[in-house]
Formats: structure tokens, C-alpha cells, sequence
């Protein structure tokens, strides 16, 4: 039987320039590339929070970053964004891999590899001590929050996302997330 693989493996194979991976458990597991809504979701995301934190830069964005949730075996989990304060000095941007915990991580479930491990996914999110999770459904136009220490919360497209402590005073309708943006042309 082969020996599992590890944290450090998975970063070899992402600097190889290996893509839409990742570690379960000590086994790599390959995800379905991101397809055009699962972009649409992640641009207009980062549009909205980009005007956010610029007048509120309490947070930085990374994107596709592989978050270390546990080292043997080793899991690490590649979110669509995940936001750090920005008291850490900016210690994430440009890394490929880490185990630093984010206050926020966004999923999108655009995929079925990725709708089917979401539970799975959430789970080892909030086991880690990540605050909050944001999980957009392409399918269903809904997103999922989950706040530690709260009831969950789905919201449909015609309501407001509101950031909490994460974003405090950021807001986006659902639906304006799916939407193709025409600022992208």
C-alpha cells in the first residue's frame, strides 16, 4: 500500500503547475475544473469586496489558497477565497499552501465533486475553528452561512448577504453573485 500523501506533496505538485487538486485524508483527490458560473460567483465576489475593503481594510482575499485542516493524515481543502486579517501582515498572499486559519472561507459548489464533499468540507471547516463559511449553489441560486455559534442560514436570491464580524457593513444580493458580470467584458 502506498505511503499518504502529504501537505508538502500536494504544495510540489501545485508549484508543478497542477491545478484543482486536493489532499483527503492523506489521498489526492482530483476536482472538476471551475466552470463558468463557479467564475462568475468568484469575480463578482471579489468585485464587491474589493470596494469593501478598500474603504474598510480589515481583510485580505486569497484565492484557491490550500488551507492545511490536518496534518496526519494530511486534509487540505482549497476554498474559492478565504480572507486573513490584515494584522498578520499579509503572511498568506502568495502562498500556495498553508496552515494558517482564515475568519472567513467563500465555497461555491458549482461541480459535483465539490457539491457532493461540501458536508464534508463545512464540517472540517468548523471543526478547524473557522468562524465563518459562505457556501454559494450555482444550482439553486442560494448561499449558505454558517457563523460559529449560530443556526445556520440559507438565503435565496432576492436577499441580502450581510457580512458580520468577518465584514462588518459589507452586503451583496444573492442573486447579483450568479449573474454574468458585465463588467467582465
Amino acid at each position: 500500500m502506498a505511503e499518504p500523501a502529504t501537505a508538502d506533496d500536494l504544495q510540489r505538485a501545485f508549484e508543478d503547475g497542477d491545478r484543482w487538486l486536493e489532499l483527503v485524508a492523506g489521498r489526492l483527490v482530483r476536482l472538476s475544473p471551475p466552470d463558468e458560473v463557479h467564475g462568475n460567483v468568484v469575480r463578482n465576489l471579489a468585485k464587491a469586496l474589493g470596494r469593501h475593503l478598500r474603504n474598510n481594510p480589515l481583510f485580505y482575499p486569497c484565492f484557491e489558497l490550500g488551507l492545511i485542516l490536518s496534518h496526519d493524515p494530511a486534509t487540505v481543502r482549497c476554498p474559492a477565497i478565504c480572507c486573513y486579517p490584515v494584522s498578520d501582515g499579509m503572511a498568506q498572499a502568495g502562498k500556495l499552501v498553508t496552515d494558517a486559519r482564515p475568519e472567513l472561507i467563500v465555497e461555491v459548489a458549482s461541480s459535483n465533486d465539490r457539491r457532493e464533499a461540501m458536508s464534508d468540507r463545512i464540517r472540517g471547516y468548523q471543526d478547524w475553528g473557522v468562524p465563518a463559511i459562505w457556501v454559494f449553489d450555482p444550482v439553486s441560486q442560494h448561499a449558505h452561512v454558517f457563523h460559529r455559534g449560530e443556526i445556520p442560514r440559507m438565503l435565496k436570491a432576492a436577499e441580502t448577504l450581510h457580512g458580520k464580524f468577518e465584514l462588518a457593513g459589507f452586503e451583496i444580493t444573492v442573486g447579483d453573485l450568479f449573474a454574468d458580470p458585465q463588467w467582465a467584458r
